[in-house]
């Protein structure tokens, strides 16, 4: 269970956690601390640009995208502040 939530990043939540406002991406705004995002090392306030290579700007596509993974883990694209992380989370943890 990878167990977390988030929203489609706005200019005003990029300012809120440091991101650019041009930024484009599912913002975290809730990690559950017992699903496989938080052991991968999500954490609130990152921004989730794409998994597998495919961009994601909401819920239900960033969702979509990690059950399309199967038992595979997926390959995300975090930006943290400034930083760009690549992470790998499994659906099924």
């Amino acid at each position: 269970k990878v167990a977390l939530t988030g929203q489609p990043l706005t200019a005003e939540t990029a300012t809120c956690y440091g991101l650019d406002g041009d930024d484009q991406g599912l913002l975290v705004t809730r990690v559950d601390p017992a699903g496989s995002a938080a052991n991968a090392g999500v954490r609130q306030g990152d921004l989730i640009q794409e998994v597998n290579r495919q961009p994601v700007k909401t819920a239900i596509e960033f969702s979509a995208a990690i059950q399309r993974s199967g038992v595979k883990p997926a390959l995300v694209l975090v930006k943290r502040r400034n930083n760009v992380i690549y992470m790998t989370l499994k659906a099924n943890s």
